[in-house]
C-alpha cells in the first residue's frame, strides 16, 4: 500500500506500483460512472438510488455539479475506508476468540438468545442491535488491541502544554490509537484479551483513552455503521456456524500494509449448525 511508503515515483518502488493500481482502479471506476450517467439519462437509474447517483446528479447553491476527478477521490478513499476497516475487526475478532472459548461462547449464547425471541425470517431490529452487549464489548477489545487506522492528524488550535512540552497553535499531531490503547495505565494488562474492560457501555474507561474511531467533532461519521455492519455479521456466523476451529492458529498478523491483518488471511474450518 502506498499510504506508509516514500514516494518515490521509480520503478519497482512500493509508491510506483500504488500509483499503477489507483490508475487501473480510476480506469474501472470511470467506466462505471459513464454508464451510470448514462442510465440516469436513460431514466433506468435513479437520482437517489445510492452514493454514486447522488454524486453525479448534486448540484450545490451556484449549480456547480462535481468533477469527475473528485467523484473518482471520493470512491477510492471509501472504499478503503468501508472495506479494509471492517475486514480487519472481522477477521481479528476470531483469531481472538479462537484462543479464547469461552468468549466466542459468551457471544453465541448472546446471539441464539436474541435468535430464539425472532419469528421465522423476521429481520435484526436496532433494539436486538443494542441488546448484544456482550458481542459488542468483544468488537471493542478487538479495535483496542488492533485499531483498524494508523493515527490521525489533528492541528493544535492553540498552544498546548503537555508533560512538559509545548506544542504551538497550527502545528500538526500525529495521534496513535495503538499507542495509547497499549498503554498500562489506561488498560490494565493491554496485551490480554478481555472484553469486561468495556461493561456496562465502558463507563470504566476514561474517555478519549479508546479512540479506535477518533473523537470528538472529528470523530469518524461511518462508525455506528461500522458497528451495525460488524454486529449484523456475528449474529449470521453464529446462527449458521455451531463453532469454528483456526488452520493456523498462531499466524503472525502484519501491520504493513494497513489495516492489521493475519499475513495468510486466517482460514478456518467451519461447522454448520445443526
Amino acid at each position: 500500500m502506498g499510504l506508509v511508503s516514500i514516494p518515490l515515483d521509480f520503478p519497482g518502488t512500493r509508491f510506483r506500483k500504488a500509483l499503477y493500481a489507483r490508475s487501473k482502479l480510476d480506469e474501472i471506476m470511470s467506466s462505471v460512472i459513464e454508464r451510470r450517467r448514462s442510465d440516469l439519462r436513460s431514466g433506468a437509474a435513479s437520482s437517489d438510488q445510492d452514493l454514486l447517483s447522488v454524486l453525479l446528479t448534486f448540484k450545490d447553491e451556484r449549480g456547480n455539479s462535481f468533477a469527475d476527478k473528485e467523484i473518482l477521490d471520493n470512491f477510492s478513499f471509501l472504499l478503503h475506508a468501508l472495506y479494509d476497516t471492517t475486514i480487519s475487526p472481522l477477521t481479528l475478532i476470531f483469531k481472538l476468540l479462537s484462543s479464547s472459548p469461552e468468549c466466542y461462547e459468551n457471544i453465541a449464547q448472546e446471539q441464539l438468545g436474541i435468535l430464539g425471541n425472532k419469528k421465522d425470517r423476521e429481520e435484526i431490529s436496532w433494539k436486538d442491535l443494542k441488546d448484544m452487549k456482550y458481542t459488542w464489548q468483544a468488537v471493542q477489545e478487538t479495535l483496542r488491541m488492533f485499531p483498524p487506522v494508523y493515527g490521525y492528524i489533528r492541528e493544535a488550535l492553540t498552544d498546548i502544554d503537555y508533560d512538559g512540552y509545548t506544542i504551538p497553535k497550527g502545528w500538526r499531531i500525529l495521534c496513535s490509537p495503538h499507542s495509547t490503547h497499549s498503554k498500562a495505565e489506561y488498560f490494565d494488562e493491554p496485551d490480554e484479551f478481555r472484553p469486561s474492560r468495556f461493561e456496562d457501555q465502558g463507563r470504566h474507561v476514561a474517555p478519549y483513552t479508546f479512540i479506535p474511531f477518533g473523537g470528538g467533532l472529528r470523530i469518524c461519521a461511518g462508525w455506528e455503521f461500522a458497528k451495525m455492519e460488524i454486529l449484523l455479521f456475528m449474529h449470521h456466523f453464529v446462527k449458521t456456524f455451531s463453532h469454528f476451529i483456526p488452520v493456523d492458529s498462531n499466524e503472525k498478523i502484519s501491520r504493513d500494509p494497513l489495516p492489521p491483518i493475519p499475513v495468510n488471511g486466517f482460514s478456518i474450518k467451519l461447522f454448520p449448525r445443526s
